[in-house]
């Protein structure tokens, strides 16, 4: 649907595009049609919000719902209008955040006088209510008092109706008794009022919470950007703070108007229960007794239910993040075949989840039951009393007692509802408790967020004693005894270490004979005390761990002094200095000079990322200062990628300036990719930039810097992803060409370019211990030369050789499916089917089973209405005369127990139900993820498939079962009333069936628009959690910071969060639409009841008649809001049932067994090999004939995006070669499974190990037989031996042993805990060098014939290169080992070397033949590397 815009339209931005989205032209030559900023969304009118178009009657009536009602066509996303002007999110967050940040400051203030236990947080609930405004709140609860008030008068306009009628029965009253109007007409019309007040009300509340939750998602993430950076706060997992904005601010939404009805209740039991005592007398307090004894049993139960929903959410945290981590890191899990590991971590929070689940259903629904029979045993209390103390005559108990079972249903009649109300406090209560606890973290400190200018004008940045740390780690789940185990150990191992460490320097000591070294002051011992030397390499490159005797030499002044150094940890990176609450970095002492660039070098783990993160504040800041002057510029170690073209990543936000990004692509080698991507720069890139190579995301990383054109470029190892060539070329063209005059900070471990520098600053264990010129550095003893990997001028000249011919490439006739990488999300179209219902039914239990669980239900709710007609005949003498007024009361009082011992066996059943079911559904939909292709993963955004996990499980766990049998029981109730009526009187039937028709009809037109809206609002939920991943993962965070972002990426937020709570909201107006026109079909009910009773029925009849209508009444109101309520909670079910059977999935059919030997040899074949990741793409691998032998090493080069990673795809089978193993597609349009278009080129070819077609193998089986470590190295949250042994199949000894070979053992052993230490999400209390290493012992330790490295040493120093170098030649000697690398002399020992160009092999021989080839490609990078 198009709009014109008009006065009667507003511009949104649509919750349907990923952040971020330009909808700019596909070729990268047409440059002069962009949009001013790269990531701004396109704009789609909306119409103005119906309500607040609509003038003061036609809002009433909620006329503003029939629009949707009528339409033909199912709702989509383009028939959303704007959102309404109260609910929207930008302001209701400053009006939040206004309130909240005096009661925080007060916070901050208290936890630094009092303690931090002491100080009492301030709560998220009550700011929130008053930053909606309390009027409005109370204005609401207003409306519901007074609806109830009528509530409370129907059964006095029904009592004195019957009244009048007894005296028309009365045969000793001879006068004429005229129709009583007034108290029949307003019998009559009090459903009308009752809706219409109740309807004013709930309106003005769900206004009020959703600028509640409006305001409050908005503050969370608003606190994003507060924080620390994320690796800091152990408690600020991903998990947890998904779920804050997923579930626990809706439920403030959702359950605080159930809160409010929990406020008016008490006033209608109250003034219900004077009426009874006024008319009954002192008999009323016996019932009364009776309601306070049975309601303290909920009471107490409450309690154990906030217990359990407080275990449900924190298992939902945890199961949450791990399967966010799992899905994020899903590239090694499918690479490691070990899927079963991670299922099995995701399944161990949820078997407690779903523990914690089957209690609280199980406490709830005896709640139930107890209320259920709560009003029978009230109205059997009574009746008892008055036949035994005031009258038994029958007569007078119909026309005395009867009337007044209305009152008495409305003092027990509430209490039905209370485990309802009860669940919502208790959950309400837990969820603002968790959004608190979030909210009430810690912020960074102003001194990190404001800096002063240096003293010295030409001073960029000056660090003056600087001492900051990460935060602390999450704690480890441990008892005492068992963390006194694990320092044992720990305390063993490092003693090890200083036994090998002085057994290796004695050693040293006898071998040396030879004159002393020129620096002998530089190596003096005094008192037991080493300091350390410079004129060794290995003593800068090396990690040391001597946290007790080092001291350190600075250069100040270009002279050397020593001083001695604090106790620190073995590594600087976050994890071990934040266990020991040792600073990271200290005594940081560092001034750069305006337009200077400055080069920090150093080992693994010393430090160098920590440097960078304290200067853009992102690390707290301990003691020290840091100036500096101009605007920073940050480009962390792993890029951040985000979810949008090529060109949005690198306009970021700002304003496009042609001559800008030209410039900025050029310096950054980017023109050739974008010759070679089939949609130029506007091609569309996946979350976290799957669809692009390392070397890509760097330089995509690095051109936006550059755009960006600040004053100051902290840039942390942005050549380590790319090879030679492309490396010289940026730093010729980019660092020192396009940003000379810039001041660069340069993290690197490329040593060959620090003659560049004008400043190189040596780091070793979070200390500076040189800085000065590199010549100055070399005068001192520092010899960098055997480090150096040197390139010829030639290069540059090669480079743009190579790319005028990379601008011969082709281009892709069909762009479209690169500037569209995301698919769309599915959206279902008509009714629930009844098959959804049967196949949720066969998650509860076994088919015969669920026949009678049914059954049960049945007959238990039958009981209720069954109980009241047997209440008429009991002031009927006629109707079983036989019996005794006294019988007939026991029988009634009989009823109520059986109903109740029915309804807990039930609540039993639905125990065991709920455990099955919830286990069930979540481990289909598991699976089937899990099983998932990687190209789902890369074409659908990771908050689509969280929201699954997050959003949906949830109401099909808690609710879905519940609300089922609420369904079941109201329309029995339903029937039941009919029956009662009809039985007694059949004319009744006669209007009776056609307003339950009515009711019907109202219920199947709302029915389906509630369906459509919430399957568009489980959407629309989708692009808020992604974006809020998205801005969490990595570096998000910190780069936003750093380009001053925050602004644009909270207002995108604002708008898609807008755009949830339109469709949030009409969804429940929605609701009250049918409960408004619900009760006018009400009054057609009671006039053609009090009309046919006034001429046809007796007192007694009648009295049950209008007490049924009564009922029918509110049954009918309900039936329709549940009824919805569950198409609702199916709609959740259907969502997952479509992930649990609707999506692409790996080949699981195996032809060929092979033995757990295989392969023996690790000969690897690729045969005639082509394939495209996806279809509508251009091939990335045409014709790959490769012959490796076992054993062999075989390095892999060329240029960036040459297609050495894609080897891999098809080496694993993330992509098939086979089209008939190929699994389906998803249409990118719909969103659903479809067959891949037969005219486009299959993928061909085959590989082979030793001799075996991988595609005839078990693919699991296949995939642990080859190790990787991959170019992105990941880490899961968890131990660091699961994240070395993933399958925990290796000695302790083992695990030791191969840490040993990647230099990681001296780190480790340094840690509190050891093997044990937590790895927090992501690894980010790792540096990426660690990551890498710790990714490489987990492949030593796959024990697998062929071995794959792709980059896998790019960002450690060299010498940790060439030790790891020397590992693989001693322990990887046997395997086959494939090596993708950048740095060229780490393949010069290969085999042989394969180069790649353009998807094909360029050269495929031994590092000799290859040099002896003049004209080889590769040889010109060998002449370099000697040069």
């Amino acid at each position: 649907m198009s709009y014109k815009h008009d006065s009667s339209e507003v511009p949104v931005s649509p919750s349907t595009m990923t952040p971020g989205t330009t909808p700019t032209p596909s070729s990268f030559t047409q440059k002069k049609d962009q949009t001013t900023s790269s990531q701004a969304p396109s704009e789609i009118l909306r119409k103005v919000n119906p309500e607040e178009s609509h003038n003061f009657i036609a809002n009433i009536f909620m006329c503003f719902i029939f629009p949707f009602i009528c339409k033909c066509h199912p709702l989509t996303d383009k028939d959303m209008p704007a959102t309404h002007k109260r609910d929207r999110s930008k302001p209701a967050t400053a009006t939040f955040q206004k309130l909240w940040a005096e009661k925080f400051d007060a916070y901050c203030k208290d936890v630094e006088t009092k303690g931090i236990d002491k100080a009492k947080k301030p709560s998220v609930f009550a700011v929130a209510m008053r930053s909606a405004g309390m009027g409005w709140f109370m204005t609401g609860l207003l409306l519901l008092l007074i609806s109830q008030a009528f509530s409370v008068l129907t059964p006095f306009f029904s009592k004195m109706f019957l009244q009048r009628m007894a005296l028309k029965e009365d045969p000793t009253h001879t006068d004429p008794i005229p129709f009583p109007w007034a108290y029949g007409v307003m019998f009559i019309l009090c459903p009308a009022f009752i809706a219409f007040f109740d309807v004013g009300g709930n309106r003005i509340i769900y206004h009020h919470t959703a600028q509640m939750r409006a305001g409050i998602v908005g503050a969370v993430y608003d606190k994003l950007f507060k924080m620390k950076n994320m690796a800091s706060l152990g408690s600020a997992d991903t998990g947890r703070m998904i779920s804050l904005i997923s579930v626990d601010a809706r439920m403030i939404a959702e359950l605080t108007p159930q809160a409010a009805m929990l406020m008016v209740i008490p006033f209608l039991m109250l003034a219900a229960l004077i009426l009874v005592i006024a008319d009954l007398g002192w008999i009323v307090v016996l019932s009364l007794v009776t309601l306070v004894v049975i309601l303290a049993i909920p009471l107490l139960l409450s309690k154990q239910i906030r217990k359990y929903s407080n275990a449900y959410l924190a298992f939902s945290d945890q199961r949450t993040r791990i399967t966010n981590e799992t899905l994020q890191g899903i590239r090694v899990v499918k690479y490691s075949g070990l899927e079963h590991v991670f299922r099995a971590t995701i399944l161990k929070p949820r078997t407690g989840q779903v523990n914690a689940t089957k209690n609280f259903v199980f406490l709830i629904q005896i709640n139930f039951s107890i209320m259920r029979a709560l009003p029978i045993f009230v109205n059997f209390v009574c009746f008892i009393a008055f036949a035994s103390f005031v009258d038994s005559s029958p007569l007078s108990f119909a026309i005395r007692v009867m009337p007044n079972s209305g009152y008495l249903s409305m003092v027990t009649q509430p209490c039905t509802m209370i485990p309802i109300y009860m669940q919502a406090i208790v959950m309400l209560g837990v969820s603002a408790s968790r959004l608190t606890d979030f909210l009430a973290l810690p912020e960074m400190k102003s001194k990190t967020q404001k800096r002063e200018r240096p003293d010295e004008e030409e001073m960029a940045l000056v660090v003056v004693d600087g001492e900051f740390r990460w935060g602390e780690a999450p704690e480890i789940p441990l008892t005492n005894e068992e963390k006194l185990n694990l320092q044992k150990e720990s305390k063993k191992r490092k003693q090890d270490l200083a036994n090998d460490r002085a057994q290796k320097q004695n050693e040293e000591v006898s071998e040396s004979s030879g004159p002393t070294t020129p620096n002998t002051d530089m190596q003096t011992r005094k008192e037991g005390n080493e300091t350390e030397s410079l004129d060794s390499s290995n003593d800068i490159f090396r990690p040391s761990t001597s946290p007790n005797t080092t001291t350190s030499i600075v250069e100040q002044n270009s002279a050397s002094t020593p001083t001695p150094t604090p106790n620190i940890p073995t590594s600087s990176s976050p994890s071990t200095a934040s266990q020991s609450n040792i600073p990271t970095l200290y005594g940081i002492d560092l001034s750069i000079p305006k337009g200077s660039l400055t080069m920090i070098v150093g080992p693994v783990g010393c430090g160098k990322s920590s440097l960078g993160s304290a200067i853009v504040g992102d690390i707290e800041q301990l003691n020290g200062s840091i100036k500096l002057e101009g605007k920073v510029t940050y480009c962390p170690q792993t890029p951040w990628i985000v979810n949008n073209t090529v060109r949005g990543n690198i306009t970021f936000d700002a304003e496009f300036d042609e001559q800008k990004y030209l410039k900025s692509v050029k310096v950054c080698a980017l023109e050739p990719d974008f010759k070679i991507f089939a949609a130029g720069d506007q091609t569309a890139i996946g979350e976290k930039g799957v669809n692009m190579s390392g070397g890509q995301k760097a330089r995509i990383q690095l051109a936006r810097a550059v755009y960006s054109d600040k004053d100051i470029f902290i840039l942390d190892d942005p050549l380590s992803a790319v090879d030679a060539h492309v490396g010289r070329y940026l730093m010729d063209e980019c660092i020192c060409g396009a940003l000379k005059g810039k001041t660069v900070i340069l993290m690197t471990n490329q040593l060959q370019f620090l003659d560049r520098a004008d400043k190189v600053v040596v780091m070793r264990e979070g200390k500076i211990r040189a800085q000065g010129t590199y010549d100055e550095i070399r005068e001192r003893g520092v010899n960098f030369d055997e480090f150096l990997i040197r390139s010829d001028k030639s290069e540059k000249t090669g480079k743009k050789a190579e790319a005028k011919k990379e601008e011969k490439e082709e281009e892709q006739n069909d762009d479209e499916n690169a500037k569209k990488i995301m698919t769309q999300e599915e959206q279902e179209t008509g009714g629930i089917k009844f098959s959804s219902y049967v196949n949720f039914l066969k998650t509860l239990m076994p088919a015969p089973i669920v026949i009678f669980f049914l059954l049960f239900v049945v007959i238990g709710e039958a009981l209720s209405p069954f109980a009241q007609w047997w209440m008429a005949r009991c002031g009927t003498p006629t109707d079983f005369p036989s019996l005794l007024f006294q019988w007939k009361l026991g029988i009634y009082g009989f009823l109520g127990i059986g109903t109740l011992i029915l309804l807990m066996v039930r609540s039993c059943m639905v125990r065991s139900a709920v455990k099955r079911s919830a286990t069930k559904i979540h481990n289909e939909l598991l699976d089937e993820v899990l099983n998932c292709p990687s190209s789902f993963f890369d074409t659908t955004p990771l908050g689509r498939i969280i929201n699954r996990f997050s959003g949906d499980m949830p109401q099909v766990d808690q609710f879905l079962l519940i609300t089922f049998i609420q369904v079941l029981a109201l329309w029995i109730g339903v029937i039941g009333q009919i029956v009662i009526v009809g039985v007694d009187t059949p004319i009744f039937l006669a209007f009776g069936i056609p307003v339950l028709i009515l009711y019907l009809l109202i219920l199947l037109m709302y029915s389906r628009v509630s369906r459509n809206l919430q399957r568009l609002e489980s959407i629309a939920r989708s692009p808020v959690i992604s974006l809020f991943s998205e801005t969490i993962s990595g570096a998000g965070l910190t780069t936003i910071r750093s380009y001053g972002r925050e602004e644009q990426w909270k207002e995108r937020f604002h708008n898609v969060n807008d755009h949830w709570t339109t469709i949030f909201q009409l969804y429940r107006h929605g609701l009250k639409w049918a409960t408004l026109y619900s009760g006018f079909i009400a009054v057609v009910l009671k006039t053609g009841v009090v009309v046919v009773g006034w001429f046809f029925m007796n007192p007694s009849t009648l009295s049950v008649a209008m007490m049924a209508a009564a009922l029918f009444t509110n049954l009918g109101l309900n039936l329709i809001q549940q009824t919805v309520e569950l198409e609702s909670k199916m709609t959740s079910f259907d969502r997952i049932q479509f992930y649990s059977k609707n999506l692409p999935q790996e080949a699981t059919t195996h032809e060929v067994e092979v033995p757990d030997s295989w392969p023996e040899r690790g000969d690897v074949t690729f045969d005639k090999v082509r394939y495209k990741y996806r279809p509508g793409l251009p091939l990335v691998l045409k014709g790959i004939d490769l012959d490796i032998k076992g054993g062999e090493s075989i390095g892999v080069c060329g240029r960036t995006g040459a297609g050495k990673s894609s080897l891999l795809f098809v080496l694993f089978r993330l992509v098939e070669l086979d089209p008939k193993l190929a699994p389906k597609i998803i249409d990118p349009k719909t969103g659903f499974l479809t067959d891949p278009d037969p005219n486009d080129e299959p993928n061909s070819g085959r590989i082979l190990i030793d001799g075996v077609d991988i595609s005839k193998i078990d693919i699991h089986r296949m995939r642990r037989a080859v190790a990787i470590i991959p170019q992105d190295p990941t880490l899961f949250t968890g131990s660091l031996r699961y994240n070395l042994d993933l399958a925990g199949k290796c000695s302790d000894d083992r695990i030791w042993e191969v840490l040993e070979m990647v230099k990681m053992r001296e780190v480790v052993a340094g840690m509190e805990y050891g093997l044990d230490t937590p790895v927090v999400e992501g690894g980010s209390n790792f540096s990426a060098g660690q990551r890498q290493l710790l990714c490489f012992g987990r492949a030593i330790l796959n024990n697998s014939r062929v071995v794959v490295m792709d980059e896998a040493t790019a960002n450690v120093d060299v010498e940790t290169d060439a030790s790891i170098q020397q590992t693989i030649r001693e322990q990887l000697k046997s395997q086959t080992v494939i090596v993708i690398a950048h740095r060229l002399n780490t393949i010069m020992d290969s085999s042989r070397i394969v180069v790649m160009d353009k998807g094909e092999v360029a050269e495929f021989d031994t590092p000799d033949n290859l040099k002896a080839n003049p004209e080889s490609s590769f040889n010109g990078l060998i002449r370099s590397l000697n040069s």
